[in-house]
């Protein structure tokens, strides 16, 4: 009889954004209620994990690994990156860019209108639009306006403890 690999159990935690039941027992993490709960706003998870990876599909799995202390250092240092992508210029012919604050002060400065606040841009603004305060008419396209990355919203709730550090399997089907 030859030896047996030795086994090494490894925690996953499952991010299911849409599912309708989570709960601890079963292993799924409603990253959008955590995210509600910390951020005050729900969380756009499918544009978030597209913002990771451009090719990634309606119906995706993706793993996330932040386990190794240099992929959460570097999370960290991505997520505190001062220049945010906004989208190609197609008049200027050059790549447009947001700098002086992170991705998550940028997205939470997004609103939607309310009694009190009018909205101040429409609903589908051209990819290239500094969005920074903007209030839009509805949460269908303020969720859709910018999100930022799952991997640096996943390195900020671990920063702030709202997540044990290990190994996340994020999930999306349309």
């Amino acid at each position: 009889m030859h030896d047996a690999l030795e086994y090494t159990p490894r925690s996953i935690y499952t991010l299911e954004p849409h599912a309708d039941f989570v709960t601890a027992e079963n292993g799924y993490i409603p990253i959008e209620a955590i995210a509600e709960r910390v951020y005050g706003k729900p969380y756009s998870s499918l544009r978030g994990c597209q913002r990771d990876d451009e090719h990634i599909g309606n119906d995706s799995v993706k793993l996330y690994e932040l386990t190794f202390d240099e992929d959460y250092l570097q999370a960290l240092g991505d997520l505190d990156g001062a220049e945010i992508y906004l989208g190609w210029d197609s008049r200027t012919g050059e790549s447009a860019f947001k700098t002086g604050m992170t991705e998550l002060d940028y997205w939470l400065s997004i609103r939607v209108a309310d009694e009190n606040t009018p909205a101040t841009v429409e609903a589908n603004p051209p990819a290239t639009q500094d969005l920074e305060n903007a209030v839009f008419e509805d949460r269908f396209f303020a969720d859709r306006a910018f999100s930022p990355s799952l991997r640096l919203v996943l390195a900020d709730l671990i920063r702030r403890s709202e997540l044990p550090r290990g190994d996340y399997l994020f999930r999306h089907w349309w």
